[in-house]
């Protein structure tokens, strides 16, 4: 008697992932109106309907991806910032964070940057809140927000637009350690104590 392979039924968190994998394997080197969603359906293993129930539209897609992107990133500058370290431990390791995360997601953030998602409003809603909670770590004034604003800009550049060569992504963290934080730290600008 022949036996009958069964599917697994996946998690839909997990097929979300599985179809959100897919789609930035098929667009990572093509413009993103070009892709259909039967290709991403195919690259995922699944049915075009399922993409659709998913993610409506392209741009439901795209933003699904941008915010997928964006979690990772905020995983990673959150973890850089150690409340028990000063101002240039944090800027070299934030300067780390977004080295990590653009050497893994580079790729991605070339495809968002392609499709104009980057000022969808909310790339640029979770952009604000990254730099304001950075902002909050180091001490919650003007000063604080413009740091953290001008800090994160020069490393979210270099992961849409490499360095010029010889320059690496350590010379830009050394350069706003010697450059930045001498006259932030003088303006009062840096870890907040926090109590236990």
């Amino acid at each position: 008697m022949a036996t009958r392979a069964t599917r697994t039924r996946l998690d839909p968190e997990v097929r979300r992932e599985l179809i959100l994998d897919a789609a930035e394997r098929v667009m990572v080197d093509r413009v993103p109106a070009e892709v259909t969603f039967e290709e991403i359906a195919d690259a995922a293993q699944v049915s075009r309907g399922l993409v659709y129930n998913y993610f409506r539209d392209r741009t439901g897609l795209l933003v699904a991806l941008a915010e997928r992107t964006l979690d990772r990133l905020d995983r990673e500058v959150l973890g850089a910032l150690d409340p028990g370290t000063d101002l240039p431990t944090q800027v070299t390791a934030l300067g780390r964070a977004y080295g990590r995360h653009a050497k893994v997601n580079g790729d991605t953030w070339r495809l968002l940057s392609r499709s104009g998602l980057l000022d969808h409003p909310s790339v640029q809603g979770a952009r604000a809140a990254r730099v304001g909670r950075i902002a909050e770590t180091w001490g919650d004034t003007p000063d604080a927000h413009l740091a953290a604003w001008s800090i994160t800009a020069l490393y979210e550049m270099t992961g849409l637009n490499p360095l010029p060569p010889p320059v690496r992504p350590e010379d830009l963290v050394r350069l706003l350690c010697e450059l930045l934080v001498p006259g932030l730290s003088a303006r009062g600008v840096g870890p907040v104590a926090t109590s236990s």
